[in-house]
């Protein structure tokens, strides 16, 4: 699909996600959600946001060092964060993962098949813990829990260590060069969960949301999987139809919900524009990656 027509695509999804989200709920609503919003818990959650993608950037890193591609953490994280903001705001074309494999096959010479590979495991290793985490909240709320009839209990989250070994089983299988670095990943994308889980709460503080924290957090897990999926830009719209829909599901209010997604998002936008200033230093920024 030519890129002007994927980027028109997205566009138009998200739109499509965001009115459907304002036919059910009026916009004056979460406006006033939003606008009465604390500062120093906004600050505190977009702190916790910054941790959470150096963390991230972290990880992307020991993958690139299975490949012999061995990146000092400045420039690494420089990096990551241009191409943050070139998959939030310049979503048509290749993309911020694009134009790493890119920039560094010219930069080191390490092939493309490698640089992909190390992109890919480290996508797919970043939702184990976002799906343990799932694991753990669907027990923890007891409308999700009823509803899909659990009658084994904490027993659910056997599958934990479960899913985690086969996993482990299939990267050394069909992937062998990054199953020395997979505990290590798995514990970086662990900790890049917990700030944002952590940041949840620190939006519903700042929003004074009223319900059970646990069925926020809930939402935001299932709306972190819908975000992965590459339909809308950045996730907008879809996320917010996911919150609007299992608030309604969970009894919690959706202009609350709403607004918690929606303030998620703008720290997302804010954090990533931050990259543009990477954008603006190319030539230091390919000499901090050649070095």
């Amino acid at each position: 699909m030519p890129k002007y027509l994927k980027t028109a695509l997205k566009i138009a999804l998200s739109a499509l996600s965001l009115w459907l989200v304002f036919r059910k709920i009026e916009p004056e609503r979460v406006w006033d959600v939003i606008s009465r919003a604390q500062v120093g818990w906004l600050a505190v959650a977009t702190v916790l946001f910054i941790l959470s993608k150096a963390a991230s950037a972290e990880r992307l890193r020991v993958l690139f060092a299975q490949v012999g591609l061995r990146l000092r953490r400045l420039p690494n994280l420089k990096l990551y964060w241009l191409g943050m903001y070139y998959n939030l705001f310049l979503p048509g074309g290749i993309g911020g993962d694009g134009y790493k494999v890119y920039l560094l096959n010219r930069l080191t010479g390490t092939s493309v098949k490698a640089l992909v590979g190390a992109t890919l495991i480290d996508r797919l290793i970043g939702l184990l813990p976002l799906l343990y985490a799932l694991a753990v909240f669907v027990v923890l709320v007891p409308e999700v829990s009823l509803w899909l009839e659990f009658q084994i209990g904490w027993l659910w989250l056997l599958g934990i260590p479960v899913a985690h070994f086969v996993a482990k089983q299939l990267l050394k299988q069909f992937m062998p060069q990054f199953a020395p670095a997979f505990e290590r990943s798995v514990d970086w994308s662990g900790l890049v969960q917990g700030f944002q889980m952590v940041q949840i709460l620190t939006l519903l503080q700042a929003v004074d949301a009223p319900g059970k924290p646990e069925a926020y957090v809930l939402l935001f897990l299932v709306s972190s999987i819908v975000a992965t999926i590459p339909f809308t830009i950045g996730g907008a719209g879809a996320r917010e139809l996911t919150f609007l829909l299992g608030a309604e599901a969970l009894d919690v209010p959706a202009d609350a919900a709403v607004s918690v997604s929606l303030l998620f998002y703008m720290i997302t936008a804010v954090v990533s524009l931050a990259g543009v200033v990477y954008s603006f230093q190319s030539s230091t920024l390919t000499k901090d990656l050649s070095s």
